[in-house]
């Protein structure tokens, strides 16, 4: 007779396919994580093995309902348990934690959140109508609605930050300007790749383009170079027009967010704030490269029900910037999910 650890592995003739009821029921994980991330039960991992009653009385939860949440995590690999039963950290958990070097716990907080969760709930009748799902959901755009939600941008901008974080440490190894050079950072939400971009290239200014916000709030290391005199902030919308007067303009993970028709309207833009000489530079995942796969169309979906965009292949990107005047020079791979497009105006 098999074990009851056994039983589930045991599938019935004509039954459905194990790896598609998973598929089905991932919900249920992903938000036990953010349940899991929410109490701070990561961080306290990272120090020391708990009984489940230490940890309800430390999290002010119930204990007989945190031991099956738990228990779940345990058998998804998330957490583990030790001989006396009680709970420890993997090597994995440590980036559920806030402050690790490559913490998940901020996009966990953004993605699973409520006001993205339902926009889901829409999916179908944005396949049907053409209005994007979160429009559908909450009656405003995404960028509109967090313009107007502090809670919502913090949660976005951390976020965001986490990502440039990591991300940008790769990209900028790659992009070297000389002492001097003005860049624009086009949409560079609160500053964080563009003072790494910055920090990275000694001499050069910065100057960040983007929305304004109810409230002010920009990465630390772009507050220094602001007092410092390396950066500035202009605000404004890329939909009505783009500040000249740089050598170098960057779009890092900006056209994602946009279908064709809103993404030709922005490069349309720059394109007449350019006196001729630019470097401009797209960086953004590109849905050819081998290794995407099916994380770059989970990520195409993400952009498709948020925000109407969608993800691009780098042949896509160049046929798109060819329709508005700009010519492609490179595409250079990066140790990280994207790449960087290197483009200029066209003679």
């Amino acid at each position: 007779m098999n074990s009851s650890a056994e039983a589930p592995q045991v599938q019935p003739e004509g039954a459905p396919p194990l790896k598609l009821m998973a598929q089905i029921t991932a919900y249920r994980t992903s938000q036990c994580i953010r349940a899991l991330v929410e109490l701070g039960i990561p961080a306290l991992l990272a120090q020391d093995a708990w009984s489940v009653e230490d940890l309800a009385a430390k999290t002010g939860s119930r204990a007989a309902l945190l031991d099956r949440l738990l228990t779940h995590l345990v058998n998804m690999d998330v957490i583990g348990k030790d001989d006396q039963e009680r709970y420890v950290g993997l090597p994995v958990t440590r980036y559920l934690m806030p402050g690790h070097q490559k913490s998940l716990s901020n996009w966990i907080a953004c993605e699973l959140d409520p006001l993205l969760w339902r926009s889901w709930e829409r999916l179908t009748d944005q396949l049907r109508s053409g209005t994007t799902a979160f429009d559908l959901a909450h009656g405003s755009a995404f960028f509109e609605w967090h313009a107007r939600d502090n809670a919502a941008q913090k949660r976005f901008d951390d976020q965001m930050h986490e990502a440039s974080q990591g991300i940008g440490a790769v990209v900028v190894r790659s992009m070297h300007f000389e002492p001097g050079t003005k860049i624009t950072d086009v949409g560079g939400g609160n500053g964080s790749f563009l003072a790494q971009t910055l920090e990275k290239n000694p001499g050069t200014e910065g100057t960040l383009f983007e929305l304004p916000r109810a409230v002010e709030s920009y990465d630390p290391l772009f507050e220094n170079m602001r007092h410092e005199r390396r950066a500035t902030v202009v605000t404004g919308s890329f939909f009505e027009s783009v500040p000249g007067g740089a050598e170098v303009y960057l779009f890092s993970r900006v056209f994602h967010d946009f279908n064709d028709h809103a993404a030709t309207t922005i490069l349309q833009n720059t394109r007449r704030a350019l006196t001729g000489g630019e470097r401009l530079f797209l960086i953004e995942i590109m849905t050819d490269a081998v290794e995407i796969g099916a994380w770059g169309s989970s990520q195409d979906m993400f952009m498709l029900t948020q925000l109407g965009g969608r993800e691009r292949s780098a042949e896509e990107f160049s046929q798109l910037l060819a329709q508005t005047g700009f010519e492609t020079l490179s595409v250079t791979p990066t140790a990280s999910p994207v790449r960087i497009l290197e483009f200029r105006a066209a003679d």
